[in-house]
């Protein structure tokens, strides 16, 4: 079956709709309808001064939404009118704005529902316009990225894609490669001067490598900046009643976690979200860490019994180590020090407000982060600090191409069977590789041969986009 063929087969062909604006009180709530019934549904529970029917294109109506069996009005709205293949979906689609909150949307919506029309899935109306031509997929998955943005360098580099940024370099390497490709086909069928050809050969899989090396390249920068996607897990330790959840609270600026003179109050990890400069961190305030002896005398962390604390330090992207100052170093904070320092971490020496007890020499000349959770003092200091290390990590020139996860994956195996041409000793082997790496390369931006790759994606979109 033709690639148009198999796109029209996977075009639905039902009218769908769903509310598009988030829950809760709002100044409007608008509800999508989209398909071949979204102008004559419209219809049927619009009351203006013309039909939706009779409207133009791209037009905007007062009116009243009437339920058709009880002539009762839900509400006072504005209506507009999308014509195919003027829309977002490329169907006849129409958009009804009322009165924002959750039960008058609803209220619409169920009246639509009624009529025949059915519940959208997530995501299926940006779903319908890659369908319909009017964006390829790298292009939709921007607008994912789009509306989940934590910072600006992540919403800069949706709007790029948006704009088609991915999808010429996915073109331009495509072009690349097909050129690399078809000479090595023409080496193949016009072979005559073996030296020749195994100097022409040489050329290519060089021309490859530079190829392979910018997709490498490209890749371990992505996963050096996944935490603009993702957010940076930050863990707090530090031995029991040094004032981990005391900071915890501060940095999230909530009474998130219990606070008390009892040690170990704490005996799970708590979890919080913040934003520091536009910088997401997930901060996690762990139960204290203490040394216990085990059967062969052997030290080992225990949170209390709480596994998931040590689970937390293992997987940690930045670790903030309390240490207590109005106390001298016991032999928990040396445990605290020796699991940190081979992580990423800053050394926070809580309760400065209180005589000072701890010798500092005992980290070693590391820089320490003075700090009282208690009177707020050190805190705007330590969160500079926290951002300050990521900061650095950020692209300084607009060179940089943002990938998603499936990008990076889909270019990962495309470098690696790039490799792969390269290292083969037969012009067949390498045509093979070359050609199959151009079939992974044609999913980012045209995946519609593969349903279950589309369906992954707009799972993740929220029911109305």
């Amino acid at each position: 079956m033709s690639l148009s063929g198999r796109i029209l087969d996977l075009i639905p062909s039902e009218t769908i709709a769903a509310i598009a604006t988030a829950p809760g009180p709002s100044g409007i709530s608008v509800i999508r309808i989209s398909g071949s019934k979204a102008i004559s549904t419209a219809d049927k529970i619009f009351a203006g001064k013309i039909k939706p029917s009779q409207a133009s294109t791209q037009t905007v109506h007062y009116g009243k939404i009437t339920d058709p069996t009880t002539k009762k009005i839900i509400d006072e709205v504005l209506l507009t009118v999308f014509l195919a293949p003027d829309s977002y979906t490329g169907e006849n689609m129409v958009e009804i704005s009322g009165h924002g909150g959750d039960f008058v949307a609803s209220a619409i919506l169920k009246l639509v529902i009624k009529l025949g029309v059915r519940y959208a899935e997530p995501g299926e109306f940006t779903k319908r316009r890659v369908l319909a031509g009017k964006m390829d997929i790298t292009q939709a998955e921007a607008v994912l990225d789009l509306v989940q943005a934590k910072n600006e360098l992540v919403y800069r580099s949706a709007i790029e894609q948006l704009q088609g940024r991915l999808s010429g370099h996915i073109q331009t390497l495509t072009a690349d490669i097909k050129t690399i490709l078809a000479q090595m086909e023409n080496l193949l069928e016009f072979e005559e001067d073996q030296k020749q050809t195994e100097i022409e050969f040489k050329r290519l899989t060089n021309r490859l490598k530079k190829i392979r090396t910018n997709l490498e390249a490209t890749v371990m920068k992505n996963e050096q900046l996944q935490f603009l996607r993702t957010g940076v897990y930050c863990v707090i330790i530090g031995r029991p009643n040094v004032g981990k959840s005391s900071l915890f609270n501060r940095l999230c600026e909530t009474e998130k976690a219990i606070v008390t003179e009892i040690p170990g109050t704490t005996r799970d990890s708590l979890e919080q979200t913040i934003a520091i400069n536009g910088m997401i961190f997930h901060l996690i305030d762990t139960a204290g860490m203490k040394t216990i002896i085990a059967p062969k005398g052997n030290k080992k962390i225990e949170a209390l019994g709480i596994e998931k604390s040590k689970n937390w330090l293992e997987a940690a992207d930045l670790v903030l180590a309390v240490y207590d100052n109005s106390s001298p170093v016991k032999k928990e904070d040396k445990l605290v020090y020796q699991v940190t320092s081979k992580k990423p971490h800053l050394s926070v020496l809580n309760k400065i407000d209180l005589q000072p007890h701890f010798n500092r020499r005992f980290l070693n000349n590391e820089k320490v982060y003075p700090v009282s959770a208690k009177f707020n003092q050190g805190i705007n200091r330590l969160k500079i600090a926290m951002t300050k290390i990521y900061q650095k990590k950020l692209p300084t020139n607009n060179n940089y191409l943002y990938l998603n996860t499936r990008h990076v994956d889909t270019i990962k195996r495309v470098a690696g069977l790039l490799t792969q041409s390269e290292q083969e000793k037969y012009l067949d082997g390498s045509i093979i590789n070359l050609r199959n790496g151009l079939d992974i390369l044609a999913t980012v931006t045209s995946p519609v041969t593969n349903e279950q790759i589309l369906d992954t994606i707009f799972t993740q979109f929220c029911i109305g986009k």
